[in-house]
């Protein structure tokens, strides 16, 4: 799959893609800024029935067109902070933390710094996606890959005080990590994302097995005849024997372990805050859809998935089923990609879509790095410019049309 050419490629037009991106978000912000401006259609009842709204006191602003659901929930923990019993308990610390330290450079505005933090971070990852996906599968796929992300309606999330921007750009950063064997970016990203949601800590599979793969290969062989074989960070790897790559395990368990001490760092946070290291877990009863046990319950999820119930809602939504079904048809071609590739896909598309039932599916795929990347390597082939007209002329409607719900306080994910 990996084509020579392609980094050579990206270095010669980091400036153009980045030009591209840039200009992109600037006409999307003020595109939303001027339709908020001209035909504000606020719903005040959402606004006065959801558990936390911005701002807090009083009636909605202007400004409560861009931080509408759980955007007023990051808000709420940035400008107040965690306590027991508070909804808003159910959402991970990193994303309001950072919004906290940077509200000192834009005066103590917490949107402001939320929606600068989150525009800079979707932009560096996406800028990383393209390059990473560059470099493996080519120029033509990697470009097809990010308009097929841009377009997706889930991405509209990326451009508000959304925790997605910070996830993304930490995932890019940790497959940077592992695809380059930088070990300290890898070590950092594999730790800050169970603190920026509870999906992060699943990361530990594919860190796993990027690690593992080449001593299990070599325990296996070792059984029939010395091989030589590549180890972790380009050393040279010794004859296979147990000896040895029990030494390798050792040496890549602190790349694995990180996940789980950044989850636990989690707990240990929340037991600080509200004397409860499991409040944010508790919280959750607030939604009652997102469960850990819900992964393990398969005829629950099959009987919710042919069970939809509206459109688009926090449960029961059509357009959340209609997402999972294409992200299946994307399975083989992301099994061809590379067995990581699977890895990702199930951490980050089959895990969110079982533990919540499907609850704001949409928006969760935004983040899932494979299926943009199989469908652009897909659509770039000759033959497959039709898979490109027909997802932009169905995706781009759809992403106006969750666009306009977010911002007027209807259910958009």
């Amino acid at each position: 799959m990996r084509t020579e050419p392609a980094l050579s490629l990206w270095r010669k037009s980091p400036r153009r893609v980045l030009m591209w991106l840039l200009l992109f978000k600037l006409g999307y912000l003020l595109a939303v800024f001027l339709a908020v401006r001209s035909w504000p259609a606020l719903d005040s009842e959402v606004f006065e029935r959801v558990h936390q709204h911005w701002p807090r006191q009083g009636g909605p602003v202007f400004a409560t067109h861009f931080a509408t659901w759980d955007t007023a929930h990051y808000l709420y923990l940035s400008e107040v902070g965690y306590s027991a019993g508070v909804p808003s308990c159910a959402f991970y610390p990193l994303w309001p933390l950072l919004i906290r330290a940077s509200a000192v450079c834009t005066g103590g505005n917490h949107l402001v710094s939320g929606l600068i933090l989150a525009n800079l971070f979707s932009l560096a990852a996406w800028w990383l996606f393209y390059f990473l996906v560059c470099e493996r599968f080519g120029e033509g796929a990697a470009t097809m890959a990010l308009l097929f992300l841009l377009v997706f309606p889930g991405s509209l999330f990326f451009q508000f005080a959304y925790s997605e921007s910070l996830f993304f750009l930490l995932l890019m950063l940790l497959w940077l990590g592992l695809e380059t064997e930088r070990p300290l970016v890898l070590l950092c990203c594999a730790f800050l994302l169970p603190m920026t949601r509870a999906i992060g800590v699943f990361c530990v599979v594919p860190v796993a097995w990027h690690f593992l793969r080449a001593p299990c290969a070599s325990l296996y062989k070792s059984w029939r005849k010395p091989s030589q074989g590549s180890c972790l960070f380009g050393r040279a790897a010794a004859p296979a024997r147990f000896a040895s790559v029990l030494r390798e395990s050792l040496r890549a368990s602190p790349f694995i372990l990180m996940p789980l001490m950044g989850w636990g760092v989690y707990f240990i946070l929340m037991d600080v805050w509200t004397g409860n290291p499991f409040e944010g877990m508790q919280a959750q009863r607030f939604w009652g859809v997102q469960s850990i046990h819900n992964i393990f319950d398969l005829p629950k999820f099959i009987s919710s998935y042919f069970s939809p119930t509206a459109f688009h809602e926090l449960s029961g939504s059509l357009l959340d089923r209609i997402v999972f079904t294409g992200v299946c048809y994307t399975v083989p071609l992301v099994w061809k990609l590379g067995k990581d590739m699977f890895l990702w896909l199930l951490v980050l598309a089959f895990l969110p879509a079982l533990s919540g039932d499907l609850a704001s599916f949409t928006r969760f795929c935004a983040v899932a790095f494979p299926v943009f990347t199989a469908l652009g390597w897909y659509g770039s082939r000759a033959p497959r410019k039709w898979l490109a007209l027909g997802y932009f002329g169905i995706c781009g409607p759809l992403h106006l049309v969750l666009l306009w719900r977010f911002v007027n306080y209807h259910w958009a994910g």
